[in-house]
C-alpha cells in the first residue's frame, strides 16, 4: 500500500512539472515580437501610405480640394448643322486652331446667314440716306434764291427764315441717318469677323461657304465631346461641341477655414495626396489666395477660396479628382 501511495505522488509531480513547462512555452510564444505578424512585407520609404510625420518645430495645415482645369474653352456650334467629319476625341492634344470637326449648314440655317451678311436694315438707311439728300439739295437751292429775293427786298425776311430753318432740319436728318448707317456698317463689318473665325476667312456677303470647320481655339487637351457628336449627327444651333483646357499644370480649388488662411501665403509649398491614388505624393504650391470670404451666415466661421498649383507632365492627375492638401508652417 505504500509502495502504490508513493507511485502515485511521482506520476503527479511529473505531470505538475509538464503544465508548468508548457505553460512557460505558451507565455514566451505570446510575448514575442514576430507573434501573429503576416508573410507581407512593410512597404518601402518611398511609398506614402498616411500623413507624414510631423517635423519637431512645425505645425501642419491640412484641408481638402479637387483638381481643376486652369483655362477651359468652349467650342459652340454657332448654327444649326449636320456633322461630316470628326477629327478628334476626348483626351487628344490639340493646337490651337486645329480642326476638330466639320459640318455643314441646314437650309435654314444658310437662310439665317446670309440675312446676317448682308443686313436689310443697311439698304434700307442707304435710301432713307438719299432720300434726305435729294430733299437737302432742294432745301439748298430754295434758300439761295429766298437769300437773293430777300436781299432785292423782293422777298420777306419771314420767307427767308423759313426757308433757313427746313434746311437745317434736313441738315440734322442727314446727319443723323448717317450716323445710324455708319453704325450699322461697323456692326455688320464686327459680325463678318466673328463669322470668318466661326466659318472661314474666305466668307464674304458674297461668298457662302457650304461647309465650315470647329476649331481648337487654345492649346490644350480635349476635356469634352458632346455625347451626340459623330459623322451624319444633325446638333442645333450654340450647341458646346468640345471643350479644350490646360492640363499641365493643373490647379486645385479648395476652401480654407478662416483661422487657417491666416497663416497662408501665396507661394508657400505644399503636399497633394489624391484619394484616388493612395501612397502617391505630389510637390504644389499655393498659387491664389482670396480676400473676400465665401457666402455664410453670421452663426458659421468663414471659409475662403484657395488655389494650389501643380504640375502634371504625364497626365496622371484628371479635373475633379478629390485630394488632401498638405501646408508646414512654423509653430
Amino acid at each position: 500500500m505504500q509502495v502504490m501511495w508513493m507511485r502515485v505522488l511521482g506520476g503527479n509531480r511529473r505531470a505538475v512539472w509538464l503544465a508548468g513547462a508548457v505553460i512557460v512555452i505558451c507565455l514566451a510564444l505570446v510575448s514575442s515580437p514576430s507573434w501573429g505578424t503576416s508573410s507581407e512585407k512593410a512597404p518601402g520609404p518611398d511609398k506614402v501610405t498616411g500623413p507624414l510625420p510631423v517635423e519637431p518645430g512645425l505645425s501642419e495645415i491640412s484641408f481638402m480640394g479637387k483638381f481643376s482645369c486652369p483655362v477651359k474653352r468652349q467650342v459652340i456650334l454657332p448654327f444649326k448643322g449636320i456633322i461630316t467629319s470628326l477629327a478628334v476625341q476626348a483626351g487628344q492634344k490639340v493646337q490651337a486652331g486645329e480642326v476638330l470637326a466639320r459640318y455643314r449648314l441646314t437650309t435654314e440655317a444658310t437662310m439665317q446667314l446670309r440675312r446676317r451678311l448682308s443686313p436689310p436694315q443697311i439698304k434700307d438707311l442707304e435710301m432713307r440716306l438719299a432720300e434726305v439728300q435729294r430733299a437737302l439739295d432742294r432745301a439748298a437751292v430754295k434758300r439761295r434764291e429766298v437769300i437773293q429775293l430777300a436781299e432785292q427786298k423782293l422777298a420777306s425776311n419771314q420767307a427767308r427764315t423759313q426757308a433757313e430753318k427746313e434746311w437745317q432740319l434736313l441738315v440734322k436728318q442727314r446727319n443723323a441717318v448717317q450716323a445710324n448707317l455708319q453704325q450699322e456698317k461697323a456692326l455688320a463689318a464686327e459680325e463678318l469677323q466673328v463669322l470668318k473665325t466661326q466659318m472661314g476667312d474666305s466668307l464674304s456677303p458674297g461668298h457662302l461657304l457650304k461647309e465650315a470647320a470647329l476649331k481648337a481655339p487654345i492649346d490644350g487637351y480635349v476635356l469634352f465631346v458632346h455625347p451626340d457628336l459623330r459623322e451624319d449627327a444633325e446638333l442645333g444651333p450654340n450647341t458646346v461641341a468640345f471643350q479644350v483646357g490646360v492640363m499641365d499644370p493643373l490647379v486645385v480649388k479648395a476652401q480654407v477655414h478662416e483661422m487657417e488662411t491666416l497663416r497662408l501665403r501665396v507661394g508657400d509649398q505644399a503636399e497633394i495626396f489624391p484619394e484616388s491614388l493612395p501612397g502617391r505624393k505630389f510637390e504644389a504650391r499655393i498659387s491664389r489666395l482670396s480676400w473676400v470670404p465665401m457666402q455664410g451666415g453670421l452663426e458659421q466661421p468663414s471659409y475662403y477660396e484657395a488655389e494650389v498649383q501643380v504640375h502634371n507632365p504625364d497626365l496622371t492627375l484628371k479635373e475633379g479628382m478629390k485630394v488632401r492638401i498638405v501646408v508646414r508652417k512654423p509653430r
